[in-house]
C-alpha cells in the first residue's frame, strides 16, 4: 500500500454489499517541512455492525 494511507478493513469486508468508505485525513506536516504531509485512514461506517455481527457467528461455533 502506498505509504500515508491506512486501511483499516477486515476480511469479513470483502464484496461487502453494506460498505460505506469513512476518509479520515490528519495533517501531519512537520516543522519546516516545505509541503504539507497527511495520513489518510480509510475505513467503513459500518464496521461496528459488522462486528458485532462477527462476533455473534463466533460465539455460535
Amino acid at each position: 500500500m502506498a505509504e500515508g494511507f491506512s486501511l483499516e478493513l477486515e476480511d469479513y469486508c470483502s464484496h461487502c454489499g453494506y460498505f460505506e468508505p469513512d476518509v479520515e485525513r490528519m495533517e501531519v506536516t512537520a516543522f519546516g517541512d516545505r509541503a504539507q504531509s497527511y495520513i489518510t485512514t480509510i475505513k467503513c461506517k459500518n464496521s461496528y455492525k459488522c462486528a458485532r455481527i462477527a462476533d455473534n457467528l463466533k460465539k455460535e461455533d
